[in-house]
């Protein structure tokens, strides 16, 4: 399958709309209509003959079943199972024998545990078998579902051209003569024969035609999925990436070296120098966020997901400071109190509302850190983003489009819980086709997410690259650090 590069959608008010969105006319299936939830289930009936017997033998069975349908019905005008119940009691009771006289029956007898005897008493009274307990036909239904739910299937194909030849038999739709060459070749043909990669599209296109003339069946829908979902356990799954146990103390032990040595330059050199007070200041946050990571070993973690995108924000703000220092009068004390401006609007709203002496807010040292330097009502608060542009245009103008666009926008998703990373991190899947492949929240902990360390040092070691740029580190210090492979994990 082929998959839209970003380039082709249209970007729109903040919005990439999807290529397929932009055509006229074109529009997703609602659910009753789609082929997972609506179509499906009311076609599995088909779906449980072809696997019964084998494709070749299962569609000459169903070319004799629909065949016998379609003289029996002639009004009839579609192979949905919710019709066929609701056809007269004399006409089901025919088809269903002839279903029982060609030796079909035991295919249909998993419909049983939903198609009951207070729901649909003929088709009950035809094909329940009390030889087949409820786990085996429970079983045979989830075997099947697990094979037709993809739209696109082999398996879901060959139901598909069934539902559409009954369809033409019905005299609905009218083809053109090379589509009723393609499907006349399609049962007599292998999936893998090159004609089919023709045939199969067009019979799924084709079948998608049924929907202009069929009536949608809510209430058989929704007893379907209430009773196979209840009459079956969940068969749940986790995704498990290898756990993180490269070993990079040597690592960082080279550049706590780097930061102490820097430190100890600024000290000596210029204690009262701003530019490098904020650039230190903003590293070493960076090299704290890594270090809490290493020492907790959570590079399989949210938390890790989190400090990279830290490590990320960190190394662009650190460029575009230094990039538009000459723009500024001095964009190292707007930086600053631009964040004490934020920590006095959080004081100010705490003052107002109170908070617990518990809470992880303290608000008299908050309160000593707003007044630091200056009194706090001589501060602003502005609450757009530093210098009017977001973290994204920080990182084009300072070359790092890439960096922000295949990192920081993922991570993101974890540090605001967004649905992408709740799915990714907190909920398992369930694998019953009956359950519609539902998700299940996480509370064990199963999911081990992959590792960022490789990410986390690509980053650090950008940021301790930029520094010596502007400071100088020792050749061989900065050559152990950046220059650090991590090496592979040996079991």
């Amino acid at each position: 399958m082929r998959h839209s590069k970003l380039s082709e959608h249209t970007f729109k008010k903040g919005k990439f709309i999807a290529p397929i969105n932009t055509l006229p006319l074109m529009h997703e299936l609602e659910d009753e209509k789609s082929w997972t939830y609506g179509r499906m289930p009311e076609y599995l009936w088909i779906g449980l003959i072809l696997k019964y017997y084998g494709r070749d033998e299962g569609l000459k069975k169903s070319y004799g079943i629909i065949s016998t349908l379609h003289k029996l019905a002639p009004n009839l005008y579609t192979a949905r199972l919710s019709q066929i119940l609701k056809l007269n009691i004399d006409i089901q009771k025919r088809f269903f024998d002839y279903i029982i006289d060609i030796g079909a029956k035991e295919a249909l007898v998993p419909l049983t545990i939903f198609l009951t005897a207070s729901k649909a008493p003929i088709f009950a009274e035809c094909f329940y078998c009390s030889d087949q307990s409820v786990e085996d036909r429970c079983e045979s239904l989830i075997q099947t579902m697990r094979d037709i739910m993809d739209h696109q299937s082999d398996e879901s194909t060959d139901i598909r051209f069934v539902a559409l030849y009954f369809n033409l038999l019905s005299g609905k739709v009218h083809l053109l003569k090379e589509q009723v060459d393609l499907l006349a070749v399609y049962p007599t043909s292998q999936h893998t024969d090159e004609i089919m990669r023709m045939a199969r599209p067009s019979v799924r296109s084709l079948e998608m035609m049924i929907l202009t003339f069929e009536k949608v069946d809510s209430i058989y829908l929704k007893e379907f999925w209430r009773c196979v979902s209840e009459m079956t356990d969940c068969s749940v799954f986790a995704i498990e990436f290898p756990e993180e146990k490269r070993n990079i103390t040597a690592y960082m032990e080279k550049l706590y070296e780097v930061f102490a040595y820097l430190s100890e330059l600024f000290i000596t050199t210029n204690p009262l120098d701003e530019k490098m007070s904020v650039l230190l200041g903003i590293a070493t946050y960076s090299y704290k966020r890594l270090k809490e990571i290493y020492e907790h070993q959570l590079f399989n973690s949210i938390s890790g997901r989190s400090c990279v995108r830290v490590l990320i924000e960190d190394y662009i703000m650190m460029k575009y400071l230094v990039k538009n220092e000459t723009s500024h009068d001095n964009i190292w004390r707007d930086y600053q109190l631009y964040g004490i401006g934020l920590y006095k609007l959080v004081l100010a709203r705490h003052r107002e509302s109170g908070v617990s002496d518990e809470s992880h807010f303290d608000e008299k040292f908050v309160e000593a850190l707003v007044n630091e330097f200056k009194d706090e009502e001589f501060i602003d608060m502005d609450t757009k983003y530093f210098d009017k542009q977001n973290i994204r245009i920080k990182a084009e103008s300072v070359d790092e489009k890439n960096l922000y666009g295949l990192y920081y926008d993922y991570d993101s998703s974890f540090e605001h819980g967004l649905w992408g990373a709740i799915r990714e991190s907190s909920l398992l899947k369930c694998n019953n086709p009956a359950h519609k492949y539902h998700c299940v929240p996480d509370i064990d902990d199963q999911t081990r997410l992959k590792t960022v360390l490789p990410d986390c040092v690509m980053v650090m070691n950008k940021t301790i690259s930029f520094l010596n740029e502007l400071y100088g580190i020792p050749e061989q210090l900065l050559n152990e650090v950046v220059n650090f492979e991590i090496k592979p994990i040996i079991e």
